[in-house]
């Protein structure tokens, strides 16, 4: 990652709820959208709502697998010290899922 790279602050695209333990993000993507790199320092899960295909690229842009995931479906992070990356909608359809993060 170059020095230049700007890390987003934001974790989804819509901050829904925020207090002393948990910070609620929606996320949206168009297909071929990406959320642009930013930085995950909290544990986390996200509910994915409607099917779809998303594709994570680690801060030097490596790709990691693409994933499929199917309406409902939970995913858990468990955080170690910091994780920036990105997250790619590489799927035909509109991507979007419901982010928890739990604060330490």
């Amino acid at each position: 990652m170059s020095k230049d790279t700007a890390i987003s602050p934001h974790i989804g695209t819509k901050l829904l709820f925020e207090n002393d333990r948990v910070r609620v993000w929606d996320l949206r993507l168009e297909p071929g959208q990406s959320t642009g790199l930013h930085r995950h320092t909290c544990d986390y899960l996200y509910v994915v709502i409607g099917d779809g295909r998303l594709q994570a690229c680690d801060a030097d842009g490596n790709p990691r697998p693409a994933m499929e995931m199917g309406d409902g479906e939970v995913r858990f992070r468990e955080i170690q010290g910091e994780d920036v990356h990105e997250a790619v909608n590489v799927g035909d359809g509109p991507w979007r899922n419901i982010i928890v993060e739990l604060k330490k």
